[in-house]
């Protein structure tokens, strides 16, 4: 956050200031008290579990400058600190972050999609930083809180502003975009996520379109050519210049010459309608993430980035803790695939080619989770990756959950040997499980959907080679 006082603060989300210091200047924003630094103004927000206003005088002596509360809250501790009082916490938050926003005059962009949403957001961060210092969302810092947020974030040596949008129902992106009023826009892909809450791809589709309508004719948007059906129904919204990125050269950008490079990495030829471009040599496996790269890429050349930027900041990518980590078990020599951020029917089916890969002529263990919100494509959805599961050489399949039951069952419709596959309830059986039959040399990829928790099989292998 950058030049604003606490008085024009109040003034632009309509609320009244107590407590002076009208010509303070807070430096960022923050909901939660255990992550507020000195400087910061803390919005209490009212919560199922806790209640912000219970944590005001905590936030002040971890250094907020003032706090927004709700008008009319009676028995506030404040530890002396200075109030604005609106009628709704939250509506001040995005109120805020949209004239924060509309200070802000470097380029921004939005990125959703299904899957890849984090990845090529720090695939077009590593390029971007290329030419100066970049914000981009953290964590999960993706929805109607954490992106107005981010956007309280900014500082003036930030020259450009990428924004990370998840969804889970209909309109929206189009709230966050209405906040951010993003310039440039990525749909990485349209897959099965969210289909419990929307019922259909067709309408996941259409809740990842809402973002069309908001990037301007002077921008730029890249989209997947692999979902131009899905898309279709809403590309009349387009008014900007559109890429289009896949596989093949019927794409504007497209890779040729994929390669899986020994130590780990995958290096591919980015080829355009002019020519043959670039080669790009990513720091990461899986050749899921070429189109994740090609996406970044796309975009940064609408920002007019040079192909030797691009090059230079994916060679320097490092992703987001949870996504593709590899970890090797002291003194073991086993190999750990933590990819349990989340999960859904595309990136188990890019995960299990990663594993194999990985193994490198050892054994390959997959210990995979439930796949939540794919509503009707539930069932289906887990008995295509136990079909997938029994095709990629799998010493051991290992499942947890009821969901997950039915990668188990996929896998033996499949043909694979039920003395190969076990079903668990939860990671702690899991874990146990592992840590009989796991043996030097083995490959283990771990992932599930965030709400298993499958981390802590991970914590577990780890702890117990201290």
């Amino acid at each position: 956050m950058f030049g604003l006082t606490l008085q024009q603060i109040a003034g632009s989300i309509q609320g009244r200031l107590t407590g002076g210091l009208k010509e303070y200047r807070p430096t960022g924003a923050g909901v939660d008290t255990r992550k507020l630094q000195p400087g910061d103004l803390f919005f209490a927000l009212p919560g199922e579990k806790t209640d912000g206003h219970t944590f005001l005088a905590e936030a002040h002596s971890q250094g907020a400058i003032a706090a927004v509360v709700k008008e009319g809250y009676l028995d506030i501790e404040t530890g002396a600190c200075p109030l604005i009082f609106v009628e709704e916490p939250k509506k001040a938050l995005q109120q805020l972050a949209a004239l924060q926003r509309r200070q802000f005059t470097g380029p921004v962009v939005a990125i959703t999609g299904s899957t890849g949403k984090t990845t090529t957001k720090d695939m077009l961060s590593y390029i971007l930083q290329e030419r100066g210092p970049v914000l981009a969302n953290t964590g999960n810092y993706n929805n109607e809180l954490g992106l107005p947020l981010t956007l309280l974030g900014i500082q003036k040596k930030h020259w450009a502003l990428i924004l990370e949008m998840g969804m889970s129902g209909l309109g929206e992106i189009d709230h966050l975009a209405i906040i951010s009023r993003p310039e440039y826009g990525i749909i990485t892909n349209i897959g099965h996520t969210h289909q419990e809450k929307l019922g259909s791809q067709e309408k996941i589709a259409q809740a990842k379109a809402e973002l069309i309508s908001h990037i301007p004719a002077r921008g730029n948007l890249v989209l997947n050519r692999a979902d131009r059906q899905l898309l279709k129904p809403w590309l009349s919204n387009v008014r900007s210049q559109t890429a289009w990125i896949g596989t093949d050269p019927a794409a504007d950008f497209w890779a040729e010459e994929i390669r899986e490079q020994p130590e780990g990495g995958i290096s591919f030829t980015v080829c355009s309608k002019k020519r043959r471009e670039c080669v790009v040599a990513l720091p990461v496996p899986g050749r899921h993430n070429v189109l994740n790269a090609l996406s970044a890429a796309a975009l940064a050349r609408g920002l007019g980035i040079a192909w030797e930027e691009i090059q230079a900041g994916l060679s320097k990518l490092r992703l987001t803790s949870m996504r593709q980590e590899y970890i090797t078990i002291p003194g073991q020599n086993i190999l750990v695939i933590n990819d349990t951020y989340n999960a859904s029917p595309a990136s188990m089916t890019a995960a299990l080619e990663l594993l194999a890969v990985a193994k490198k002529g050892g054994r390959a263990v997959a210990v995979l989770g439930n796949m939540y919100e794919l509503g009707d494509y539930m069932e289906e959805g887990h008995l295509q990756i136990g079909k997938k599961a029994k095709e990629s050489d799998l010493a051991y399949l290992i499942t947890v959950g009821d969901l997950a039951a039915f990668i188990a069952k996929g896998a033996h419709r499949a043909g694979m040997n039920m003395e190969k596959i076990r079903s668990c309830q939860d990671n702690q059986e899991a874990l146990c499980y592992l840590r009989e039959i796991l043996r030097e040399g083995d490959a283990v990829l771990v992932k599930g959907s965030r709400g298993m928790r499958m981390e802590e099989i991970v914590a577990g292998l780890l702890s117990r080679s201290k």
